[in-house]
């Protein structure tokens, strides 16, 4: 009795327990470094990344077969002394940091109201997820001498790990110190802001890193954890399924409460995992033969190999197999969820929920009994874990724990175009962020097209002070810009509006080329809409001609003085001496000097308010593809003159797809594209004639190099032909089949986010955006 006592002591001599004395002392950080980098434990130092998520739950399946195996990758490149933690955090939705990055401030210029309305809308927008926001972050943990060996780990690791998730198109960032401690602090005291936090000054003061982010009263149950914010309970996959599911995960973080999951994976050796491996198939091999022995000894010579014996035997064998032909490693994982609630009931109440979800997958959720602590320690990335259980598999099955879900775009400085489909988050872009921020909206009649534009040019006028210029053959815009003081230019053949069609800005060229081959394009395009297949090629060497005769003084004398005009071209085409030119004169005759004449003429209206809309409503049938390039070609002109003051400008051009009925109207359209962005401006076109589009060769490649699409609801044929054009996968196209007015499927650079885009229609901005009869303000 006496030396089992002893026994008994020297066990407990080994592990001796350290009460601790405060909530910081149950903090298990030991050391923290100035590099984000964290001694946890003894020897064992971690290093977290955030990660963005991308759009698996969207994608075909042979898209996503391909993502886990990217993913696989990762895995399979994981050290083996190693240890990779993927953490999952569903935290409150923050309504002050909120405001400070997105609400608009008031700027007393008379447009407030508009901006306090459209600031209620966007709240209502951002808690349409039940005011959760999920961020995804990867830790790494190692078991190393020194941190300077920690740091080279590090920094190699954080290497590979970035370029595997590259090829999943997905970016890590490195955490400092300061975000480290936010997430933990967002976990222990989500209702309190986070005081900015320095190391070194914390040190100077004599205070712990973990006043932080520490609670200030913890507690533990048997099967809880009391907060003085309420309470938690630690989980972990005890039985996993024989065939997991790539759902398991999303499905498990759908809960709108404040929770953290996490997936410990350990990669083995290989040579160790083989070595396991033959010994289990050695071990069941004995199994088999002890058995058939005692069925010898019974005269049963005939018996089956039991069924769980053959299954143990096939899987080993799988296992080799994996290892040896099929570049697969042993990972050993561990999945823990802690979730919080602000009573026991509720507490209650959702454990039973997690559990029935992973139950629907053929998995076991508990309850750690008596480890609440160590479930704490492990699931928060500090970088633990301290949960034993694990269990072995392969890195096909491991990678289907997938953390990928809906990717989510919000962005500083952008402006809301609705919420997520998938995940409900609001969705904030900004288009200057992109490589070529020109955009396209596309959709059938009633789809929503012009509400969508209006409500991110209120955006970018409540927000900015960039102008805004709108090309308008529908008139549509006109209540709107009405309202806000803009400049409605009304160009028709009655009206007393006149535009210059030659007229010209000093940088009307790229890089300070010579303006005029540019120029010359361009009334080759109105003289192709004049003379449509009758312009022939000696047509356009005269014009050429005349275009740098014309054009001569004017750009001599530094673009200063009135620049010429169509008058002045047709009389320079009379002074020619070809037949040819004769032609071209007559021809334009009804658009310079007859009743057609309101571009041929010095331009008589102000074009310098920052929001001003080009109304061509009445322009008239024979008029409206010549008015269209002409005020297109005189916002150009306006972009340039922002440009040289310094100026962003945003170009609005509705029915878009007229440009693509003509060769020379096309290649105009395309260079202004493309001319645009080099001088601080982004175009938007709207159109319905996707078909149209479509059967243009340039407005194909304009929609697939294209890096911001607003698609809304398309016709059957339509949605073939952008599936194929854009390699869009049959799950994101469905969000734009039959689609409720306003919502979609939006590109962002190289993704594709569908989309719900409600307004409420008891608002002032509705009424000024929508175009449905009965509703116009």
């Amino acid at each position: 009795m006496l030396k089992r006592k002893k026994e008994l002591k020297a066990k407990s001599a080994v592990r001796p327990v350290r009460v601790p004395r405060s909530v910081q002392q149950t903090i298990p950080i030991r050391r923290v470094f100035p590099d984000a980098v964290w001694q946890v434990g003894g020897t064992e130092f971690s290093k977290t990344w955030s990660f963005t998520d991308i759009n698996y739950a969207v994608a075909s399946l042979e898209d996503q077969r391909s993502i886990l195996d990217s993913w696989g990758r990762v895995l399979n490149g994981l050290a083996a002394d190693s240890r990779l933690k993927i953490t999952l955090a569903n935290r409150k939705f923050d309504k002050d940091s909120f405001s400070g990055s997105v609400f608009l401030k008031r700027a007393e210029d008379g447009k407030d109201d508009y901006r306090a309305e459209l600031n209620r809308v966007l709240m209502d927008k951002a808690q349409g997820s039940n005011g959760i926001v999920q961020e995804k972050y990867v830790t790494l943990t190692a078991t190393r001498k020194n941190i300077n060996e920690a740091r080279t780990f590090f920094t190699r690791a954080g290497k590979g790990l970035s370029l595997g998730m590259q090829r999943l198109s997905s970016s890590i960032k490195p955490l400092d110190n300061i975000e480290r401690f936010r997430i933990l602090h967002d976990f222990f005291r989500p209702n309190h802001r986070m005081l900015h936090a320095d190391v070194k000054e914390l040190m100077q003061r004599g205070q712990h890193f973990a006043d932080v982010f520490c609670p200030l009263a913890l507690r533990y149950h048997k099967d809880y954890i009391e907060t003085d914010g309420g309470f938690a309970r630690v989980l972990f996959i005890e039985e996993y399924a024989s065939r997991l599911s790539d759902e398991l995960v999303h499905d498990l973080m759908e809960l709108p409460r404040q929770m953290v999951l996490s997936i410990d994976t350990e990669p083995m050796n290989t040579q160790e995992a083989s070595k396991m491996l033959q010994k289990l198939a050695m071990r069941v091999e004995s199994d088999i033969t002890r058995w058939q022995q005692r069925q010898n000894n019974n005269n049963n010579f005939s018996a089956e190999i039991p069924y769980e014996f053959r299954q143990m035997r096939e899987v080993v064998a799988e296992y080799q197999d994996d290892i040896t032909l099929n570049d697969q490693r042993i990972m050993l994982t561990t999945t823990t969820i802690i979730h919080m609630a602000d009573t026991l009931e509720q507490l209650n109440a959702d454990t039973e929920a997690l559990q029935a979800t992973a139950g629907g997958f053929g998995c076991t959720l508990s309850i750690l009994k008596y480890q609440q602590d160590i479930g704490l320690d492990t699931v928060l990335p500090y970088g633990l874990r301290s949960v034993v259980q694990q269990r072995t598999l392969l890195t096909k099955s491991a990678s289907i724990l997938t953390p990928f879900s809906a990717q989510e775009i919000q962005q500083t400085g952008g402006i809301c175009y609705g919420n997520n489909a998938v995940s409900g988050n609001m969705i904030l872009a900004n288009r200057a962020t992109l490589l070529n921020g020109n955009g396209i909206r596309l959709g059938v009649s009633g789809a929503g097209k012009s509400f969508s534009a209006k409500q991110e040019l209120i955006q970018l006028l409540l927000s900015t002070q960039d102008d805004i210029l709108i090309l308008d053959p529908e008139g549509e815009f006109t209540p709107m810009v009405g309202a806000f003081d803009g400049a409605m230019i009304d160009v028709s053949g009655s009206s007393s509006v006149r535009i210059n069609a030659l007229d010209m800005e000093k940088g009307y060229a790229d890089d300070g080329k010579d303006p005029l081959p540019d120029k010359s394009e361009f009334v080759l395009s109105l003289f192709e809409q004049i003379m449509g297949s009758d312009l022939k090629a000696q047509h356009r060497s005269i014009i050429d001609r005349c275009i740098q005769n014309v054009y001569k003084p004017y750009i001599e004398g530094g673009y200063q003085g009135d620049p010429p005009t169509l008058t002045a071209l047709q009389n320079e085409l009379h002074r020619q001496d070809e037949e040819e030119a004769k032609e071209l004169a007559l021809s334009a005759e009804l658009f310079i000097t007859g009743s057609l004449g309101i571009f041929s003429q010095k331009t008589n209206v102000e074009q310098d308010n920052r929001l001003t809309s080009y109304n061509i409503l009445d322009l008239g049938e024979q008029l409206l593809p010549l008015g269209m390039l002409v005020i297109l070609e005189s916002i150009y002109n306006r972009v340039i003159k922002n440009w040289r003051a310094g100026r962003r400008t945003w170009v609005f051009v509705d029915e878009f797809s007229i440009f693509f009925r003509y060769p020379f109207a096309t290649n105009f359209f395309l260079r202004m594209w493309k001319q645009v962005r080099k001088r601080s401006g982004y175009m938007t076109g709207i159109t319905q004639n996707v078909g149209e589009m479509l059967q243009s060769k340039d407005a194909r490649w304009m929609l697939a190099n294209s890096e911001f699409l607003i698609m809304l609801s398309q016709s059957a044929s339509d949605r073939a032909d952008l599936a194929e054009l854009l390699h869009i996968s049959d799950a994101q196209l469905s969000y734009v089949e039959n689609a409720d007015p306003g919502c979609g499927l939006m590109k962002f650079g190289g993704a594709f986010i569908p989309f719900v885009n409600d307004f409420p229609k008891n608002t002032r901005l509705y009424k000024l955006m929508t175009t449905k009869p009965g509703e116009w303000q």
